[in-house]
């Protein structure tokens, strides 16, 4: 599948993913009629416009602000402190290592301003790649939640977008030599992994 294609079946996952949190899960069973009006793109607003930010077009400055964040290093809740975008941990006998990712994106939601970068973190022989949501607080990056992506995989991108008043975030990534996308849901400041969406 060429990126048109990926970035087509994004925005189609998207908008079902929104469909279902504005009418869907209320148990009804009514048949709505269809709408037959045709959707009008905003001027200027193309397919691209849904690709995720790679590392040619992130933020350089918000990369810089994470290179040095406070992370959790492992699910024993210890904490690690990134020199440079990497760091090493040691955790009830479990050693690894840390390093940021290098896409990252800023959105708003509810007032609130939150940035999303991805980490990897290495331990076993094996690299788990992470989504990483931070809520930005005058200036300051605390790090809030956390949704695996996925094992021993490539990160191409990472976007957000506000959705119905929540947030919608898309990874990009390959397994292998396959393209592949995840759509997480963040719900209350947090990802809810229960709405994780692979394709």
């Amino acid at each position: 599948m060429n990126k048109k294609g990926i970035i087509a079946v994004i925005v189609i996952i998207i908008l079902v993913v929104v469909g279902y949190m504005v009418w869907g899960g209320n148990g009804s069973t009514a048949v709505n009629n269809p709408v037959t009006t045709p959707v009008e793109v905003p001027t200027g607003v193309t397919k691209d416009t849904f690709a995720p930010v790679t590392a040619e077009n992130t933020d350089t400055s918000l990369i810089g602000r994470l290179k040095s964040v406070s992370v959790s290093a492992a699910e024993t809740g210890s904490r690690v402190a990134l020199v440079n975008g990497k760091a090493q941990f040691s955790s009830d006998g479990v050693k690894g290592s840390i390093a940021l990712g290098d896409t990252a994106v800023e959105a708003t939601s509810g007032g609130a301003k939150y940035a999303f970068t991805t980490i990897g973190v290495t331990t076993g022989g094996k690299t788990y790649q992470y989504a990483v949501l931070f809520t930005d607080m005058n200036g300051t990056l605390a790090d809030q939640s956390y949704d695996l992506i996925g094992s021993d995989i490539t990160i191409s991108g990472i976007r957000a977008d506000e959705v119905s008043g929540g947030l919608v975030v898309t990874a990009a990534y390959k397994q292998g030599s396959t393209a592949k996308n995840k759509i997480m849901v963040v719900e209350n400041g947090v990802f809810n992994p229960a709405k994780d969406i692979n394709f």
